[in-house]
């Protein structure tokens, strides 16, 4: 299972992807189905969720 740094390396990798400097909640959809293939079966969802949720402005 990944640790919270790892997944939020991949969250800002997923970022810098997609082109999102300052990520909003509008955009977690986005994000979310880039996201979470990288993580399946790597990290626990709530917690790759609540990573993402925290970094909103």
């Amino acid at each position: 299972m990944m640790d919270e740094d790892a997944i939020a390396a991949v969250i800002k990798e997923t970022f810098a992807e997609l082109d999102i400097e300052v990520p909003t909640a509008r955009d977690k959809g986005r994000i979310m189905k880039v996201l979470m293939p990288k993580v399946k079966g790597k990290a626990d969802g709530k917690i790759v969720n609540q990573l993402l949720s925290g970094m909103f402005q």
